[in-house]
């Protein structure tokens, strides 16, 4: 009997391979990257079962008019790459390109998603979604998909709220969002004093900007100078997304992932690197301490800008300014690049 309930359901099987080859390696990947699932962590919190669903969605936003964007391919294999790291590369390229085949009901998968994605999920997704319909040249047609697909996901004020701000050409009004506050973290890299980060070879017009929600991070060049990431170049007005590990030139400029989400932090005030100074009077060396004694005489934060607090009288001043027991001073904005720590450029006489 067990022989032949196993016969029938392997001719079932069979059939529904024949009739819906598509829908069959679906389920079978998927049944797959859920045995995978139970014995290695994830990075997301639903289920292996939606990344059939995700793979459909994105490749709907891969197509323009109709015409497959070759480019965006990869784009779209790295974000499902990073966020299910346990499925296989090859497996993932082949069910995307058969997926780029198939008529999708954008509404439909909306609509399953909106009822199984956690809110911080469904952003993500916006913004990866707004980044390929950008890239591709923002056709009309796929910014109404989006705007309807994001509605059909219960996030049609978020979508707005992050098309705004991605396109907000300086610091956004906070009054446009719905909840009073940007949906994305943002970062301006410049070479005049108002960014948050200076940027030396920048003119004082030329600025990039990062945004950050959560693990997912952005740039956007509003610059002239030669942007390149993952070996191509991000032309002025452009932004992509910027994964763990990767780098980005900006002229003879490196910077990183990690050092980008370094700078998010220290503009949050998030595990800034701090040391103390010992002063000697007698002979007016100093000492640098890792941890504060009862000699220290200043205290060093390191963040978007240099806080120095004199935690005794010291006689040195910094920015004109006497450095008295319990006086705080900021220094100037930082530069890039000493240590994967930042310090104000000298002054010069």
């Amino acid at each position: 009997m067990t022989e032949l309930v196993s016969s029938v359901a392997d001719k079932i099987d069979r059939a529904v391979q024949r009739v819906t080859p598509f829908a069959y390696r679906v389920r079978r990947t998927g049944r797959r990257w859920m045995r995978r699932a139970m014995r290695k962590p994830r990075s997301v919190s639903e289920g292996p079962n939606l990344l059939p669903l995700l793979i459909q969605v994105l490749a709907s936003f891969t197509k323009a008019d109709g015409v497959i964007l070759e480019e965006e391919i990869d784009s779209s294999l790295g974000f499902l790459r990073y966020d299910y790291p346990e499925a296989v590369y090859s497996e993932l390229r082949q069910l995307f390109r058969q997926a780029l085949y198939e008529q999708q009901d954008l509404a439909a998968m909306a609509q399953k998603l909106g009822a199984q994605l956690s809110t911080e999920r469904k952003i993500m997704l916006g913004v990866q979604l707004y980044d390929l319909i950008s890239q591709a040249g923002l056709k009309q047609e796929q910014v109404v998909a989006f705007y309807s697909f994001m509605s059909q996901m219960g996030m049609a004020a978020q979508a707005i709220d992050i098309v705004y701000q991605l396109n907000a050409s300086e610091d956004s009004d906070p009054s446009i969002y719905q909840h009073g506050a940007s949906p994305l973290e943002s970062l301006s890299f410049g070479a005049n004093g108002k960014a948050d980060v200076m940027l030396k070879n920048l003119s004082e017009t030329d600025h990039l900007m990062a945004f950050r929600y959560h693990d997912l991070i952005l740039l956007k060049n509003y610059s002239g100078q030669n942007v390149s990431v993952r070996g191509r170049p991000l032309v002025r007005g452009g932004f992509c997304r910027i994964y763990p590990g990767q780098r980005i030139l900006v002229g003879d400029q490196v910077l990183s992932y990690q050092e980008l989400a370094q700078y998010f932090n220290a503009k949050k005030n998030v595990s800034l690197p701090q040391i103390f100074i010992r002063v000697n009077k007698e002979s007016d060396q100093v000492e640098l301490e890792r941890s504060r004694t009862r000699d220290s005489a200043l205290r060093v934060t390191f963040g978007l800008n240099v806080r120095v607090k004199a935690l005794r009288d010291v006689n040195a001043e910094l920015n004109g300014v006497r450095l008295k027991a319990g006086t705080q001073v900021e220094a100037q904005s930082l530069q890039i690049g000493i240590f994967g720590v930042e310090r104000p450029e000298p002054a010069r006489s």
